[in-house]
C-alpha cells in the first residue's frame, strides 16, 4: 500500500482532503472518500468498472479476440494447447513472443524466440507464472503507452529495453549487479532479472553474460522494455502521432474503460502501430504519474479539481 503505485494517487487525494480508508495494508486496495461519497480502487482500477469488462481487457487473449474483431491493427495470436501446435506456430511467424495470459510488468515473457528448443524453455519460463499461456507474433516497433482518464487523453511514456554501460574492466553480469544495486535504493522493482531469459537475450544479441563492454559503451541486454525488468520510461506526450491518439481513444471507449493504459509497437519508419496490450489497472507512476494522478482525482471528484 506504501509504494510508488498507490502513493502517487493518495497523495494527490490527501492535498485536496479527500480521506484514504485502507482495507488492507499488504495490497493496493484502498477507499478514496469526500463529502459522504466513496471510491473504492485497486491502483487505478475503481469501481466502476464492470467485472466482465476487466477480465476481457486484463485477460491478453481474450483482448486480442475483441479487439481483432473491432478491427484493430493487433499481432497474430493463439493460446498454447499443445507443443505441435506451438512449432506450427513459430515456423508460420518465425519469431514469436511467448507470455502467460494475465501477468504484468514482463513476468514470463520470452521475445524473439526463434526455435523449438527456445520455444520449449520459453513456456516452461511462462508456466512458473501461470497455467494460461498465449503465443503470438513477434513483431517489432518502439514502445509506447498512451494513458486515457475520462476517455481524454492525459500523458503517453516511451518504453526503451534495459541496458548497462561498459567501462572496459567489468562483465556484463557485473555490470548488471552494480546498476540494480544502485536502482534497488530508488525503486526494488527496477532491476534487470539475472536469470535465463536475459541470458538468451544477450545470446540473441551477441552477448554473453562474461562479455566486458568498451568504456562509455552502452549495451542493451534485455529484450522486453518493460520497467519491471530494468526498462527505462520517458515522458512523450507531446510527441506522439496524432492518428495514434485517436487510434489509441476509439478503442477505450470501444472497450468502455476510462481509464487505461494502451501498448503499442510503431515502426516509425512506415507509421504501422500495432495495439499489443491494455492495462485497466494500471499502476500510476513516476516520471508521468504526478500529471495521471491530478486528472485521475479531478474524474473522480471533479468538486475538488484545482
Amino acid at each position: 500500500m506504501n509504494s510508488v503505485y498507490t502513493t502517487t494517487i493518495t497523495n494527490e487525494a490527501r492535498k485536496r482532503g479527500i480521506e484514504i480508508v485502507v482495507i488492507d495494508p499488504a495490497t493496493p486496495i484502498f477507499i478514496l472518500e469526500h463529502k459522504g461519497r466513496q471510491v473504492r480502487c485497486y491502483n487505478a482500477l475503481t469501481d466502476r468498472i464492470g467485472a466482465v469488462t476487466f477480465h476481457m481487457t486484463q485477460n491478453k487473449r481474450l483482448a486480442n479476440v475483441f479487439l481483432k474483431s473491432n478491427g484493430f491493427p493487433v499481432p497474430a495470436q493463439e493460446p498454447f494447447t499443445d507443443i505441435g501446435a506451438a512449432v506450427k506456430f513459430l515456423k508460420r511467424y518465425r519469431s514469436i513472443v511467448v507470455k502467460p495470459c494475465t501477468q504484468w510488468g514482463g513476468r514470463g515473457v520470452s521475445v524473439a524466440v526463434r526455435t523449438p528448443v527456445e520455444l520449449g524453455r520459453a513456456i516452461r519460463f511462462a508456466r512458473r507464472f501461470e497455467n494460461e499461456i498465449i503465443l503470438e507474433q513477434c513483431v517489432k516497433g518502439v514502445d509506447y503507452r498512451l494513458i486515457f482518464v475520462d476517455y481524454r487523453f492525459v500523458a503517453a511514456i516511451r518504453r526503451r529495453s534495459a541496458k548497462v554501460i561498459g567501462n572496459g574492466r567489468d562483465s556484463i553480469r557485473s555490470l548488471i549487479r552494480t546498476r540494480n544495486q544502485m536502482e534497488r535504493k530508488n525503486d526494488p522493482s527496477h532491476v534487470i532479472p539475472l536469470d535465463a531469459e536475459t541470458g538468451r537475450n544477450l545470446e540473441v544479441l551477441g552477448l554473453s553474460w562474461s562479455t566486458v563492454p568498451l568504456a562509455g559503451q552502452s549495451v542493451q541486454v534485455r529484450l522486453t522494455s518493460n520497467y519491471h525488468t530494468g526498462g527505462d520510461v520517458d515522458v512523450v506526450t507531446g510527441m506522439v502521432s496524432r492518428d495514434l491518439v485517436r487510434l489509441a481513444r476509439r478503442a477505450a471507449k470501444v472497450l468502455g474503460v476510462p481509464v487505461i493504459g494502451i501498448d503499442f509497437l510503431v515502426d516509425e519508419s512506415t507509421g504501422r502501430a500495432w495495439l499489443i496490450e491494455l492495462s485497466p489497472d494500471l499502476a500510476i507512476s513516476p516520471p508521468e504519474g504526478e500529471e495521471v494522478a491530478r486528472h485521475f482525482i479531478d474524474y473522480l471528484f471533479p468538486e475538488t479539481k484545482r
